[in-house]
């Protein structure tokens, strides 16, 4: 941790609790366990907790007809698992929709949950990070952050053991590539994956993978749909002309739903009187790829025609954000004036559809329309002002969310944003929680203000972001995000932002094993921060150039730079950055084994951080018996790590708590106690069973079952 770092000492993810007062004076004789709240120590092992069981299906399609066939042949071909089912067929044929009523339709038969990705909104340059998904998939399965490996390949083994017993089903949307699915399939016999693609995925399917195509609605099915929305009574009345409708819209389901709509709109007009102009509406459309999909646009121009010049400048205007989905915080950054109610309108027409409670999307060819009509009618400096007022609200919405995290050192002044957007979130849990939410958009956002170089909007966002990446480990967005800010502070010459960019670069690929390009980045990091006159900039990349050292196994090196960081700190008056860089200080020495320097490390770091701050106190007390242990002084050792499991339970770190069973297990061995390291052991296996580590668990296990 650095003073660029989340939270507020030591620990990754600290909250934020009222100060209390933490201490021990007097004679004391015994055991002493010394933290902020204890509820109650437990040194048995208490039953193991259940599997987190995650719901993640979208919302049942609203008008779904049809398709007999198709559900009839994914219940055969997935009757048995493990299995794997790939429904293919051309965009807006309703790949998604057929996916999702089947998924409702069995969820029974999987007990143990449903996953859900949708790639079309992680797409990232014509692939998607399939590690992030995993890791999401992980979390959702009830594995703690702080267990998700950063490799694909690790993130993969662990999906595979704590999945190789569950009945799961994982549905994948939108998916270009047969890599993408792969990583992704549970091996269990009572699992089933269920794919959406534009692509066959010959991969897939040459590997085991069942075909179920799916072609456009044809006529009868077409004109069933209809009559749903309109009524049996209007269809009936112009059966030719329905047949023409469905015909001029290709058998699209997304076509037919915004013709419908149309109509059911203007209960007055005839069909006939939309076939007709729908075929006008052809001969002005350019023709993109084929006579059918100009036919499709048609019928998306007839009803974007029909609407009231507010809600269809909207329209235009989002076509111009290139986000995944959207809430109501961005529709009234596009449009100042009636903006609910052009949504409304929008939704109403089926241009836009509610993708789940408060979150709203196009089709993908709905949205190729609205950029259409955007270009043709829309001057391009509106377009462009639509897109940085979107951008200018993502920054303060991140801003406020790094601002829920707690404590740290920015380099942005946010003062005026955080006091327009007020207090969105209450928790750094509610603030992760969006910033996750709105990763991908956060990211497309960026890219886009790359592109224009509106370079102190990359920035800022790529420093915000800071602690999701820390915590959450999303490497590639980590590392992209933050080159993108290395370009935009060397375009504006600001190097005190081009040092944090580089060292929060430089971290992602020390967590990576990088060490190459790690040590690279922090040089130039290093070399900014000094022209920069930035004094705490400078500390923070000696932290960083600490931090890379002890990971490459060179504690030596990694006391040098973080003495050099407390230099700076202390030299300041900065009470945190010299308890911090204290903590550090005391790992490199124990790593070394200079264990009495380490006591002495940790004692300091222990009297200058919060100790309302669980998990970092906890984390000092578990080096503290590890340096006890060392030294012989069995008694102390005990103590201390006893407080450390107390607190770091406490503070979420369940990591550092497994460590500190483990420890008082090992130590409860040197004493030989066997009964007593069992009961931790035990204390142990269920942290890693409550937290999702079932590698780890069985282990432990095995430790135990050795002890007897």
């Amino acid at each position: 941790m650095d003073e660029g770092d989340p939270g507020n000492g030591p620990g990754d993810d600290e909250t934020h609790r009222a100060p209390l007062r933490n201490e021990v004076s007097g004679q004391v004789d015994g055991p002493v366990i010394q933290a902020a709240s204890i509820g109650s120590v437990n040194i048995g092992a208490p039953p193991p907790s259940p599997v987190r069981v995650p719901r993640q299906l979208p919302a049942i399609p609203r008008g779904f007809v049809n398709r007999v066939s198709e559900l009839a042949l994914l219940d055969s071909v997935l009757h048995e698992g493990p299995a794997v089912a790939v429904i293919s067929g051309m965009k807006g044929v309703g790949k998604s929709a057929v996916s999702h009523q089947w998924a409702h339709r069995a969820r029974e038969r999987f007990s143990d949950g449903q996953l859900y990705v949708d790639f079309n909104a992680l797409r990232q340059h014509g692939g998607a990070e399939i590690s992030g998904v995993l890791a999401g998939f992980l979390r959702a399965l009830g594995v703690h952050e702080s267990w998700i490996p950063a490799e694909l390949a690790e993130r993969a083994g662990m999906f595979r053991s704590l999945t190789a017993d569950l009945r799961l089903l994982v549905l994948a949307d939108n998916v270009e590539h047969a890599a993408e699915v792969t990583p992704l399939c549970p091996a269990s016999a009572g699992s089933a994956v269920v794919v959406t693609s534009h692509r066959q995925l010959g991969e897939l399917l040459v590997a085991g993978a069942r075909p179920v195509r799916l072609a456009p609605l044809e006529a009868e099915q077409g004109v069933s749909l209809l009559a749903r929305m309109l009524g049996d009574d209007r269809v009936a009345a112009e059966p030719q002309w329905a047949g023409e409708l469905v015909r001029l819209c290709g058998g699209l389901p997304i076509a037919l739903r915004v013709a419908g709509a149309r109509l059911a709109q203007r209960p007055a007009w005839t069909i006939a009187r939309l076939v007709g102009e729908l075929t006008d509406a052809e001969q002005r459309l350019d023709r993109l790829t084929s006579e059918g999909r100009a036919r499709v646009e048609a019928v998306f121009q007839s009803a974007y025609e029909g609407l009231p010049e507010t809600a269809a400048r909207l329209y235009r205007l989002l076509g111009a954000i290139p986000v995944a989905d959207f809430g109501l915080g961005t529709v009234r950054a596009v449009l100042a004036h009636q903006p609910e109610e052009a949504l409304d309108l929008l939704l109403d027409a089926n241009l836009v559809e509610e993708a789940e409670e408060g979150r709203y999307r196009f089709h993908d060819l709905v949205r190729l329309h609205a950029a259409r009509c955007g270009q043709r009618q829309e001057p391009a400096r509106e377009r462009e002002a639509a897109l940085r007022r979107v951008a200018e609200w993502y920054v303060g919405q991140v801003a406020a969310a790094d601002a829920a995290m707690g404590r740290r050192l920015r380099l942005a002044d946010h003062g005026a944003r955080l006091s327009a957007v007020g207090q969105p979130f209450g928790t750094r849990g509610e603030a992760v929680e969006w910033l996750e939410a709105e990763r991908t958009n956060v990211l497309a956002v960026v890219r886009a203000a790359a592109a224009r170089e509106w370079d102190d909007l990359v920035w800022q966002v790529a420093e915000a972001l800071w602690p999701l990446h820390h915590d959450r480990g999303h490497y590639a967005d980590w590392l992209e995000v933050n080159r993108l800010g290395v370009e935009a502070a060397l375009r504006l010459g600001a190097l005190a932002v081009e040092a944090r960019m580089r060292n929060q670069l430089a971290r992602a690929h020390v967590e990576l094993g990088a060490y190459e390009q790690a040590d690279e980045e922090l040089r130039r990091a290093w070399q900014a921060a000094l022209d920069s006159g930035e004094r705490r900039m400078e500390a923070v990349v000696l932290e960083s150039f600490g931090r890379a050292a002890l990971a490459q196994g060179e504690p030596g090196r990694a006391v040098e730079r973080f003495a050099a960081a407390l230099a700076i700190h202390q030299e300041a008056g900065n009470q945190r950055g010299v308890g911090l860089q204290s903590y550090h200080i005391g790992l490199a020495n124990n790593r070394e084994g200079r264990y009495g320097e380490a006591l002495a490390a940790f004692e300091r770091a222990q009297s200058l951080l919060p100790s309302h701050d669980s998990a970092g106190q906890g984390r000092i007390q578990l080096g503290m018996s590890e340096a006890h242990r060392a030294l012989g002084d069995h008694a102390r050792a005990v103590r201390s790590a006893e407080t450390a499991a107390a607190l770091l339970g406490e503070g979420d770190a369940p990591v550092r708590e497994l460590q500190a069973w483990e420890l008082l297990a090992e130590l409860a061995d040197d004493a030989g106690d066997r009964e007593r390291a069992k009961a931790h052991l035990g204390r142990a296996v269920a942290i890693c069973l409550a937290t999702g580590n079932v590698p780890k668990a069985d282990a432990l296990r095995a430790r135990l079952a050795a002890i007897g």
